[in-house]
């Protein structure tokens, strides 16, 4: 035999959550951010030639970010965090990021040895790698987070 109390309790507890949901949705932009990636866009998804370009157009921001890291700090944050929206939308592997670094690192070092210089300031420059993969892990983190808690809230 049905027991209307218990149904009211469950409904009750059921609208409570879907009205907390709701309500964590609208303040806190939830399902923003994390509902504007379209997995067809995802790196891994891209035709060859399309991974490509994207990698170029990275390296090429990456390579913005490296010069300017030390000369232009009070714009760096803002470069940084196109290049890591940008990677973040494209669900860019963190490991994709390390790649860019170390081309670039190893092109740096070959062109001063070239030059008949010492590359040890380079490893300054593992400051840039930090920086950049807490940015993109602070975003990958976002969205975990948020999506666990409105899956818990939504049961």
């Amino acid at each position: 035999m049905p027991d209307p109390i218990r149904e009211y309790q469950i409904n009750k507890q059921q609208s409570n959550l879907n009205r907390l949901n709701s309500k964590l949705q609208e303040r806190l932009g939830y399902s923003g951010i994390y509902s504007q990636r379209n997995p067809r866009q995802f790196f891994d998804n891209l035709p060859t030639t399309e991974q490509q370009e994207l990698l170029q157009e990275l390296k090429a921001m990456y390579y913005e970010i490296f010069t300017d890291y030390f000369t232009k700090e009070n714009q760096i944050n803002d470069q940084i965090d196109r290049f890591a929206e940008t990677a973040f939308f494209v669900n860019l592997p963190i490991g994709k990021v390390v790649e860019i670094h170390m081309e670039l690192i190893d092109d740096l070092a070959r062109e001063l040895k070239f030059k008949g210089l010492h590359s040890e300031y380079l490893i300054d420059y593992r400051l840039t790698l930090i920086d950049v993969i807490s940015h993109l892990g602070e975003m990958y983190r976002r969205v975990i987070t948020e999506k666990y808690v409105i899956s818990n809230f939504t049961g």
